[in-house]
Protein backbone atom coordinates (compact mmCIF):
# COMPACT_ATOMS: atom_id res chain seq x y z
CA UNK A 1 0.00 0.00 0.00
CA UNK A 2 1.39 3.39 -1.18
CA UNK A 3 1.73 5.98 1.36
CA UNK A 4 0.92 9.65 0.77
CA UNK A 5 2.95 11.99 2.43
CA UNK A 6 1.11 15.53 2.91
CA UNK A 7 3.21 18.50 2.63
CA UNK A 8 3.93 20.29 5.86
CA UNK A 9 1.69 23.72 5.81
CA UNK A 10 2.57 25.10 8.82
CA UNK A 11 5.07 27.30 8.27
CA UNK A 12 7.22 28.67 10.51
CA UNK A 13 6.55 32.57 11.55
CA UNK A 14 8.61 35.47 10.32
CA UNK A 15 10.42 37.25 12.18
CA UNK A 16 9.58 40.98 13.09
CA UNK A 17 12.85 41.81 11.82
CA UNK A 18 11.25 40.32 8.24
CA UNK A 19 7.98 41.93 8.58
CA UNK A 20 10.07 45.14 9.20
CA UNK A 21 12.21 45.05 6.21
CA UNK A 22 9.29 44.17 3.66
CA UNK A 23 7.68 46.69 4.73
CA UNK A 24 10.54 49.03 4.72
CA UNK A 25 10.80 48.00 1.24
CA UNK A 26 7.70 49.05 -0.01
CA UNK A 27 7.96 51.95 1.93
CA UNK A 28 10.86 52.69 -0.23
CA UNK A 29 9.37 52.07 -3.23
CA UNK A 30 6.67 54.05 -2.72
CA UNK A 31 8.69 57.08 -1.66
CA UNK A 32 10.30 56.80 -3.91
CA UNK A 33 7.87 57.20 -6.57
CA UNK A 34 6.28 59.96 -5.02
CA UNK A 35 9.62 62.07 -5.00
CA UNK A 36 9.92 60.72 -9.26
CA UNK A 37 6.41 62.03 -9.84
CA UNK A 38 7.15 65.23 -7.95
CA UNK A 39 10.71 66.18 -9.39
CA UNK A 40 9.00 65.19 -12.77
CA UNK A 41 5.75 67.73 -11.96
CA UNK A 42 7.96 70.78 -10.94
CA UNK A 43 10.15 70.26 -13.99
CA UNK A 44 6.88 70.82 -16.28
CA UNK A 45 5.53 73.17 -14.14
CA UNK A 46 9.15 75.60 -14.69
CA UNK A 47 8.83 74.67 -18.28
CA UNK A 48 5.26 75.55 -18.33
CA UNK A 49 6.24 78.96 -16.46
CA UNK A 50 8.54 79.84 -18.37
CA UNK A 51 6.51 79.46 -21.86
CA UNK A 52 3.94 81.42 -20.26
CA UNK A 53 6.85 83.94 -19.36
CA UNK A 54 8.23 84.21 -22.93
CA UNK A 55 4.51 84.43 -24.19
CA UNK A 56 3.71 87.27 -21.65
CA UNK A 57 6.47 89.61 -22.84
CA UNK A 58 5.10 89.01 -26.50
CA UNK A 59 1.89 90.37 -25.15
CA UNK A 60 3.27 93.39 -23.47
CA UNK A 61 5.41 94.32 -25.99
CA UNK A 62 2.51 94.14 -28.19
CA UNK A 63 1.28 97.06 -26.06
CA UNK A 64 3.99 98.78 -25.70
CA UNK A 65 4.25 99.29 -29.88
CA UNK A 66 0.73 100.35 -29.92
CA UNK A 67 0.53 102.49 -27.26
CA UNK A 68 3.94 104.68 -28.58
CA UNK A 69 1.77 104.69 -31.69
CA UNK A 70 -1.07 106.31 -30.09
CA UNK A 71 0.79 108.73 -28.22
CA UNK A 72 2.71 110.02 -31.43
CA UNK A 73 -1.01 111.57 -32.39
CA UNK A 74 -2.06 112.38 -28.74
CA UNK A 75 -0.58 115.76 -29.00
CA UNK A 76 -2.28 116.87 -32.38
CA UNK A 77 -5.55 115.55 -31.40
CA UNK A 78 -5.45 117.44 -27.83
CA UNK A 79 -4.62 120.71 -30.39
CA UNK A 80 -7.70 119.76 -32.69
CA UNK A 81 -9.98 119.25 -29.57
CA UNK A 82 -9.05 122.82 -28.40
CA UNK A 83 -9.76 124.31 -32.48
CA UNK A 84 -12.83 123.21 -32.09
CA UNK A 85 -13.88 124.64 -28.89
CA UNK A 86 -12.17 128.05 -29.97
CA UNK A 87 -14.01 127.76 -33.65
CA UNK A 88 -17.79 126.77 -31.73
CA UNK A 89 -16.85 130.35 -28.90
CA UNK A 90 -16.24 132.70 -31.81
CA UNK A 91 -18.37 135.56 -32.57
CA UNK A 92 -19.41 135.34 -35.93
CA UNK A 93 -19.08 131.31 -36.89
CA UNK A 94 -20.10 131.38 -40.44
CA UNK A 95 -17.37 132.44 -41.35
CA UNK A 96 -14.94 129.46 -40.45
CA UNK A 97 -17.92 126.33 -41.08
CA UNK A 98 -15.32 124.40 -43.15
CA UNK A 99 -12.16 123.91 -40.68
CA UNK A 100 -15.52 123.29 -38.00
CA UNK A 101 -17.40 120.45 -39.82
CA UNK A 102 -13.28 119.16 -40.40
CA UNK A 103 -12.32 119.44 -36.33
CA UNK A 104 -16.13 117.92 -35.42
CA UNK A 105 -15.57 115.17 -37.33
CA UNK A 106 -12.56 114.37 -36.25
CA UNK A 107 -13.68 114.84 -32.57
CA UNK A 108 -15.20 111.63 -32.37
CA UNK A 109 -12.39 109.45 -33.64
CA UNK A 110 -11.02 107.45 -30.94
CA UNK A 111 -8.11 105.44 -30.25
CA UNK A 112 -9.48 102.67 -27.90
CA UNK A 113 -7.04 100.62 -25.99
CA UNK A 114 -7.32 97.00 -26.56
CA UNK A 115 -4.80 95.89 -24.33
CA UNK A 116 -3.33 92.39 -25.36
CA UNK A 117 -4.32 89.92 -23.15
CA UNK A 118 -3.67 86.59 -24.54
CA UNK A 119 -1.52 85.28 -22.09
CA UNK A 120 -2.98 86.54 -18.91
CA UNK A 121 -6.42 85.11 -20.32
CA UNK A 122 -5.22 81.60 -20.26
CA UNK A 123 -3.71 81.39 -17.47
CA UNK A 124 -6.46 82.61 -15.42
CA UNK A 125 -8.81 80.47 -17.27
CA UNK A 126 -6.82 77.41 -16.67
CA UNK A 127 -5.53 78.23 -13.23
CA UNK A 128 -2.13 78.53 -14.26
CA UNK A 129 -1.10 81.47 -12.79
CA UNK A 130 -0.13 79.73 -9.42
CA UNK A 131 2.95 78.37 -12.01
CA UNK A 132 4.32 81.33 -10.76
CA UNK A 133 6.82 81.55 -7.90
CA UNK A 134 8.44 84.65 -7.95
CA UNK A 135 6.33 87.00 -6.04
CA UNK A 136 7.74 90.37 -7.83
CA UNK A 137 6.86 89.09 -11.14
CA UNK A 138 3.53 87.98 -9.90
CA UNK A 139 2.98 91.26 -8.15
CA UNK A 140 4.10 93.32 -11.66
CA UNK A 141 1.82 91.30 -14.00
CA UNK A 142 -1.51 91.98 -11.22
CA UNK A 143 0.13 95.10 -11.51
CA UNK A 144 0.44 96.22 -15.27
CA UNK A 145 -2.94 94.59 -16.34
CA UNK A 146 -4.93 96.58 -13.25
CA UNK A 147 -3.77 100.03 -15.25
CA UNK A 148 -5.25 98.21 -18.78
CA UNK A 149 -8.45 97.45 -16.42
CA UNK A 150 -8.24 101.51 -15.34
CA UNK A 151 -7.54 102.36 -19.08
CA UNK A 152 -10.58 100.66 -20.16
CA UNK A 153 -12.91 102.04 -17.23
CA UNK A 154 -11.64 105.16 -18.22
CA UNK A 155 -12.35 104.92 -22.37
CA UNK A 156 -16.16 103.00 -21.31
CA UNK A 157 -17.54 105.12 -18.80
CA UNK A 158 -15.87 108.63 -19.52
CA UNK A 159 -14.95 109.16 -23.27
CA UNK A 160 -17.38 106.95 -24.85
CA UNK A 161 -20.49 108.76 -22.27
CA UNK A 162 -19.22 112.13 -23.37
CA UNK A 163 -18.94 111.27 -27.08
CA UNK A 164 -22.64 110.13 -26.58
CA UNK A 165 -23.46 113.11 -25.27
CA UNK A 166 -21.63 115.15 -27.65
CA UNK A 167 -23.13 113.46 -31.06
CA UNK A 168 -27.01 114.01 -29.47
CA UNK A 169 -25.76 118.11 -29.81
CA UNK A 170 -23.56 117.23 -32.62
CA UNK A 171 -27.07 116.50 -35.34
CA UNK A 172 -28.91 119.70 -34.22
CA UNK A 173 -25.65 121.47 -35.57
CA UNK A 174 -23.92 120.09 -38.68
CA UNK A 175 -25.45 118.29 -41.83
CA UNK A 176 -24.97 114.78 -42.25
CA UNK A 177 -24.81 115.01 -45.85
CA UNK A 178 -21.92 117.10 -45.54
CA UNK A 179 -20.20 114.48 -42.86
CA UNK A 180 -21.06 112.23 -45.69
CA UNK A 181 -19.06 114.26 -47.96
CA UNK A 182 -15.92 114.64 -46.15
CA UNK A 183 -15.75 111.18 -44.20
CA UNK A 184 -14.71 107.96 -46.23
CA UNK A 185 -15.14 104.98 -44.47
CA UNK A 186 -13.48 102.91 -46.73
CA UNK A 187 -10.38 105.00 -46.25
CA UNK A 188 -11.06 105.82 -42.50
CA UNK A 189 -10.23 109.23 -43.89
CA UNK A 190 -11.95 112.70 -42.90
CA UNK A 191 -10.99 115.57 -45.61
CA UNK A 192 -11.42 119.35 -44.76
CA UNK A 193 -14.74 121.07 -47.11
CA UNK A 194 -13.88 123.31 -49.85
CA UNK A 195 -16.20 125.36 -49.14
CA UNK A 196 -17.50 127.08 -46.16
CA UNK A 197 -20.59 124.65 -45.86
CA UNK A 198 -23.97 126.14 -43.91
CA UNK A 199 -24.49 124.96 -40.08
CA UNK A 200 -28.08 124.04 -39.21
CA UNK A 201 -28.30 126.47 -36.04
CA UNK A 202 -25.66 129.32 -35.05
CA UNK A 203 -27.63 129.46 -31.66
CA UNK A 204 -24.72 130.10 -29.12
CA UNK A 205 -26.39 127.85 -26.69
CA UNK A 206 -26.20 124.64 -28.31
CA UNK A 207 -22.55 126.00 -29.95
CA UNK A 208 -21.16 126.02 -26.38
CA UNK A 209 -23.03 123.12 -25.12
CA UNK A 210 -21.32 121.31 -27.72
CA UNK A 211 -17.65 123.13 -26.24
CA UNK A 212 -18.49 121.83 -23.35
CA UNK A 213 -18.73 117.88 -24.09
CA UNK A 214 -15.20 118.67 -26.23
CA UNK A 215 -13.78 120.10 -23.19
CA UNK A 216 -14.92 116.91 -20.99
CA UNK A 217 -13.84 114.39 -23.64
CA UNK A 218 -10.57 116.27 -24.27
CA UNK A 219 -9.45 116.27 -20.10
CA UNK A 220 -10.79 112.39 -20.64
CA UNK A 221 -8.14 111.78 -22.93
CA UNK A 222 -5.50 113.31 -20.97
CA UNK A 223 -6.47 110.88 -18.25
CA UNK A 224 -5.89 107.82 -20.30
CA UNK A 225 -3.10 109.38 -21.99
CA UNK A 226 -1.53 109.58 -17.95
CA UNK A 227 -2.73 106.08 -17.48
CA UNK A 228 -0.97 104.77 -20.87
CA UNK A 229 2.48 106.81 -19.65
CA UNK A 230 2.34 104.43 -16.59
CA UNK A 231 1.74 101.03 -18.44
CA UNK A 232 4.53 102.14 -20.13
CA UNK A 233 6.53 102.20 -17.16
CA UNK A 234 5.39 99.15 -15.84
CA UNK A 235 5.16 97.33 -18.83
CA UNK A 236 9.38 97.74 -19.64
CA UNK A 237 9.85 97.20 -15.83
CA UNK A 238 7.91 93.73 -16.19
CA UNK A 239 9.67 92.72 -19.69
CA UNK A 240 13.19 93.70 -17.75
CA UNK A 241 12.24 91.47 -14.60
CA UNK A 242 11.36 88.31 -16.77
CA UNK A 243 14.03 88.65 -18.79
CA UNK A 244 16.40 88.39 -15.95
CA UNK A 245 14.54 85.94 -13.65
CA UNK A 246 13.36 83.64 -16.45
CA UNK A 247 16.07 83.95 -19.37
CA UNK A 248 14.11 85.01 -22.05
CA UNK A 249 14.15 87.12 -25.01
Amino acid sequence: MELHHHPDLHHKPKKWKEYFLEFLMIFLAVSMGFIAENIRENITNKENEKVYMKSLVEDVKDDISTINYQQKIFDERVILLDSLITLLDAPIITQNTSNLYYYARLATKSDKFAGNTRTIDQMKNTGSFKLIKNNEVAELIISYYSIIQQIKQLELSGEEVELNEYRKIAVQIFNADVFNQINSTSLNLVTRPIDNPPLRTNDKKILGDLAGWVHYIKNTRIGIYQYKKDLLKKGDMLIQKIQKEYRVD
